[in-house]
Formats: structure tokens, C-alpha cells, sequence
């Protein structure tokens, strides 16, 4: 059974701000298209298979079921909640930005879906 996907407003933002870097600050709007294309092809494969990456290796994250799937550059972190089948897509950060302090100020902040 495929599993509702639901991208946070937070997600949502990070996307939003990594089009627009691409697209305005390096002045490549045909990188920042595939970006977003790569991002919905990749989140959209969640709902077949929302288990298919492992939870991060960070601790404390791991423990509240946040994972991560690669788009290009970027990381889009999710939860999973099987109880209403649904991925929940919490943020979309830099490969080299320091997710881990970013997603447990998310979680300290009351702000991120947490689900193991």
C-alpha cells in the first residue's frame, strides 16, 4: 500500500531556498529545475518504499526515526508514521550543512515529526 507523503513548511522553505540560490546567486536555472525534479522523483519513490533508507547515524536523531534520502547535493529528511501511513518530509538541507545541530534545534524547538 503507498504511503500519503507530507512535506512540512519547513521543507517547503528549504526547497524553495535551494532553488533560488541555484537559480539567482549561481545563475543557473536549468540546474535549479533538476534539482526540483530530482527532489520529486526521489521523494515521490517514499510512498512505494518509506522504509528503504536506514534512520541516520547520529543517536539521539536515530531514536526519533529521522532518515534521508540524496538529491543531488541536498539531504531530504523525513519520518515515516505507519500508524497513518504517512512520510513525513521535515526538512531539505546542503549535503555539508551541519544537519545534525539543525535537526535537533528542529526537535528542541517542538517543530520536528518525530516517529520510530
Amino acid at each position: 500500500m503507498k504511503y500519503n507523503i507530507h512535506v512540512t513548511h519547513a521543507a517547503e522553505r528549504d526547497m524553495a531556498n535551494a532553488y533560488d540560490y541555484i537559480d539567482l546567486v549561481l545563475k543557473n536555472p536549468t540546474a535549479a529545475d533538476k534539482l526540483l525534479d530530482v527532489a520529486d522523483e526521489k521523494i515521490g519513490a517514499l510512498a512505494e518504499f518509506p522504509h528503504k533508507f536506514e534512520v541516520v547515524s547520529d543517536k539521539l536523531l536515530s531514536l526519533w526515526g529521522i532518515r534521508f534520502t540524496i538529491v543531488m547535493n541536498y539531504l531530504a529528511f523525513y519520518t515515516v508514521d505507519d500508524a497513518t501511513q504517512t512520510v513525513h518530509i521535515v526538512r531539505f538541507l546542503y549535503g555539508k550543512s551541519n544537519w545534525i545541530a539543525i535537526l535537533k534545534t528542529d526537535a528542541a524547538n517542538g517543530s520536528l515529526p518525530m516517529f520510530s
